[in-house]
């Protein structure tokens, strides 16, 4: 089935009087994966559960080494997708191309493993309405916790690189960065923006992302509605492969962000803190050692992959 077909057959079973103002978004749902697939399944789960039926979903499999469980053709709207393994950012970059040719006006990144109630869709419908040209990016909050923030999103600072923000926002408020674990972009700005920055191994191209976009005035907001939340469990993709294969990842980007967004003092600042940082992660992931020819292919590739 297509995409086109999944959305008018979503129209056809519900068209809630919430989105009868606003007949020009057409949201998309992009859902990346590589493996994980029981928290895929949960989260196609609370996608079917939603009262508000009007959306799209592209499930974006990057090259996952095992195939999917056959309930993942189960959901008649979801156009699943499987390519091969590039990596997180040239995996969203793929679905969203296929989006963009479905006629999406907006897109909604949605990680695998997060939860959301069933009023999530329709009150993200509601708030694009109000801001149909913003990144908009919710509160976060951890799943084992779900009274603490993980990720609210907030503003530049050297301390990005090595802090997630957790800013007890109570209103919609503009931001310079956003998590793509939640995102929504409008079609448009994705198109200027030429979507995430494939020089990324996993991480930190939402962060540049929404950097570029402040760039060249895209603004971005956190919004506060609870229906909009969601709960996160946490890098369970990358940590089943092992505390250390996550953090060769987390270097790379790491040192790609700061040269492509960080320059002068604060530049060299962040390399310096990157040591200590490091230092850090030694100690608190003790007895496990890194790999030291990964870990200086890691650096290496941060320190070596074009920043353009």
């Amino acid at each position: 089935m297509s995409a086109d077909s999944i959305h008018d057959a979503c129209d056809a079973r519900h068209t809630p009087a919430s989105t009868a103002e606003t007949p020009a978004i057409r949201l998309y749902v992009i859902v990346p994966v590589f493996g994980n697939w029981a928290d895929t399944i949960d989260c196609l789960r609370m996608l079917a559960e939603q009262e508000n039926r009007d959306f799209s979903v592209i499930l974006a499999d990057d090259g996952s080494p095992e195939p999917p469980p056959a309930e993942v053709h189960s959901f008649p709207f979801v156009q699943y997708v499987r390519g091969p393994h590039v990596g997180f950012a040239a995996n969203c970059n793929a679905a969203a191309k296929l989006a963009h040719a479905r006629g999406a006006t907006h897109l909604l990144f949605l990680n695998n493993d997060t939860a959301f109630n069933p009023r999530f869709i329709g009150a993200w419908l509601q708030t694009v309405s109000e801001l149909p040209d913003a990144l908009l990016g919710p509160l976060i909050y951890w799943h084992h916790d779900p009274t603490s923030l993980w990720f609210t999103g907030g503003p530049q600072s050297i301390w990005l690189t090595f802090f997630r923000p957790r800013r007890g926002f109570r209103v919609r408020t503009p931001v310079d960065v956003l998590s793509g674990c939640v995102l929504v972009v409008p079609m448009r700005a994705w198109l200027r923006l030429d979507g995430f920055h494939e020089g990324f191994v996993t991480y930190f191209e939402d962060l540049d992302f929404s950097l570029r976009a402040k760039r060249v005035g895209i603004p971005a907001y956190v919004v506060v509605d609870r229906d909009l939340s969601v709960s996160h469990k946490v890098s369970r993709t990358t940590s089943s492969r092992g505390a250390w294969n996550k953090e060769y990842r987390m270097i790379t980007s790491r040192l790609l962000f700061i040269r492509r967004n960080y320059h002068g003092v604060g530049r060299y600042t962040c390399f310096v803190l990157c040591v200590a940082h490091l230092a850090v992660t030694l100690v608190t992931l003790l007895p496990a050692l890194p790999d030291p020819g990964r870990l200086r292919e890691a650096i290496r590739s941060g320190l070596g992959t074009p920043a353009v």
